[in-house]
C-alpha cells in the first residue's frame, strides 16, 4: 500500500480536481491518501520552496519531506501518467 498526503486549501478548483484524480486512482491502485489543509503543512511548503497547491506527497511519518517525495504540485497531470508514477513509487515500496 502507499500512502500519499495531498495538501490542498479552501476555495481551490485544482484542488478538488486532484481529489477527484486520486478518487479514480485508488479504484485501480492500492493507495491510500489523506487530504491535509496548506495551513497545517505550512512548514513544508516552505521547507520544499512551494507556494502553490495541491501538492502531492509521499507519505513520511516523521514529516521529514524532500524534493524526492514529491509527486506533483500546482498542475494536474493526467491521469494515465499519475498511474505511471505510482506504479513505480509502488514498485520502489515493494523493493524495499
Amino acid at each position: 500500500m502507499l500512502k500519499l498526503v495531498l495538501i490542498t486549501k479552501e476555495d481551490c478548483p485544482r484542488c478538488e480536481r486532484a481529489k477527484k484524480l486520486l478518487q479514480k486512482v485508488k479504484e485501480e491502485l492500492p493507495i491510500e491518501w489523506e487530504e491535509v489543509d496548506m495551513y497545517e503543512y505550512m512548514d513544508v511548503l516552505t521547507y520544499l520552496g512551494y507556494k502553490t497547491v495541491p501538492l502531492l506527497l509521499l507519505y513520511n511519518e516523521d514529516e521529514d519531506y524532500t524534493e524526492e517525495d514529491v509527486i506533483f504540485v500546482g498542475e494536474l497531470p493526467r491521469i494515465w501518467r499519475l498511474k505511471e508514477i505510482l506504479k513505480s513509487k509502488l514498485e520502489e515500496v515493494k523493493r524495499a
